[in-house]
């Protein structure tokens, strides 16, 4: 059977437009995380815990199919009908010197930009989400007296438990 043909003697779609497919669908995939992440930051600033928590199962969901996307791309780069020059999408496609093919690598490395950002945002939101949820803890740890447990004591001696920083001020 020839490469370029499916089981049912239909032609098969043709690498570069199993490309720029690929490329539409990694964008939306992008755009999705994106819109999660928007959704996630206004709930943080909002201190709606409960629907942080949705957006990041949502979140868990959108990352899964990039997961998949990832190996879709590996497909591609594999595939027999895929130009032998280059390591990546855009290197491969640009080693056709079409015109059309040049226009579907940049925007391949617009998309790659677009995922870059979407990373960094992702990573500042969740570091920012832990330092809150660290100082949400600390004023509890306060209010209450608590004492987290120590890690060692030089003295030897416990730490004295206290009441409560609203019935020491009393």
């Amino acid at each position: 059977m020839n490469p370029s043909q499916t089981v049912d003697s239909q032609p098969a779609q043709p690498w570069r437009e199993r490309v720029a497919s690929y490329v539409d669908d990694i964008a939306e995939v992008a755009e999705t995380i994106d819109l999660i992440l928007d959704e996630t930051r206004i709930r943080t600033v909002g201190l709606r815990p409960n629907e942080v928590d949705a957006s990041t199962t949502q979140l868990v969901a959108a990352i899964s199919d990039l997961e998949k996307m990832v190996e879709r791309r590996e497909t591609l780069l594999r595939a027999e009908d895929a130009p032998p020059k280059g390591l990546s999408l855009s290197e491969k496609l640009l080693s056709s010197r079409k015109i059309d093919d040049a226009r579907l690598a940049r925007r391949c490395g617009e998309v790659a930009e677009m995922i870059a950002m979407t990373h960094q945002r992702a990573t500042a939101l969740f570091i920012c989400q832990y330092h809150l949820s660290e100082f949400q803890r600390e004023v509890l740890q306060r209010l209450t007296g608590a004492t987290a447990p120590q890690t060692y004591d030089r003295s030897g001696q416990k730490p004295k438990p206290s009441s409560g920083l609203f019935n020491e001020a009393a």
